[in-house]
């Protein structure tokens, strides 16, 4: 078990309509892409949603890489949004294939998360709160076909190295979304890169538009209130 991300994420997502779309984005961007990421995304709660109700979000990813196979489990807060621009606390930790069944399987999802800095125990502690002594379960899952690209923007005058990250989403029901998101790198104006961001999907002719969390859709689908 490794640690793999703690604190906030700052992140901008922006939907499009095809992959034509996605690929034109990829043109203009420039760079290299890397192979495709397989990934498989489950979300743990009560059946009343208890920690989605109180803006938490507990996710087990599966993500297969050709022939490498490696596991996260990710706890979130709540967040801002402004327009394409997020900004959620995060908690993440690699696990392994063992540990992963055994979250599968009903072992306590939260334990693994449950360890220092303080941030992450604090994350954990919210989500014990909103529990309140009851257990979770796979509540719902969607796949994920992910190209990250990393690739440089101009934001406010220097070359900022960023990764693109183009998602092909398939969710319950039939319903398959693409969309761009990239993080925000450490140091740079949140805005400033969002208007970089925004600028790449003009250049490339796209129209970008700002859509709920991949999560929120998940459960939308499950209501089957999801339909494009």
């Amino acid at each position: 078990m490794s640690e793999s991300n703690s604190g906030r994420e700052i992140e901008l997502k922006l939907r499009v309509d095809d992959l034509a779309a996605l690929m034109r984005i990829a043109q203009v961007a420039g760079g290299v892409p890397a192979r495709t990421a397989h990934q498989t995304n489950s979300f743990f709660d009560t059946d009343d949603r208890a920690l989605g109700v109180t803006g938490l979000v507990l996710r087990l990813r599966e993500e297969r890489v050709e022939t490498t196979t490696r596991f996260f489990l990710t706890g979130k807060g709540p967040g801002t949004r402004d327009g394409s621009l997020t900004n959620v606390l995060e908690e993440e930790i690699e696990i392994d294939a063992a540990t992963a069944k055994a979250l599968r399987e009903g072992a306590d999802p939260m334990a693994p998360l449950d360890v220092d800095p303080p941030s992450r125990r604090n994350i954990v502690a919210a989500m014990r709160r909103a529990l309140a002594g009851r257990a979770m379960h796979i509540i719902g899952t969607f796949v994920n076909e992910r190209v990250r690209l990393p690739t440089t923007l101009h934001v406010r005058g220097a070359d900022v190295a960023v990764v693109l990250e183009l998602d092909r989403v398939s969710f319950p029901g039939g319903v398959v979304h693409h969309e761009v998101e990239m993080e925000v790198p450490a140091g740079v104006d949140p805005q400033a890169a969002a208007d970089a961001f925004h600028l790449l999907f003009e250049r490339a002719g796209v129209v970008g538009r700002v859509s709920p969390g991949k999560a929120r859709r998940l459960f939308a689908a499950l209501r089957r209130e999801l339909t494009s």
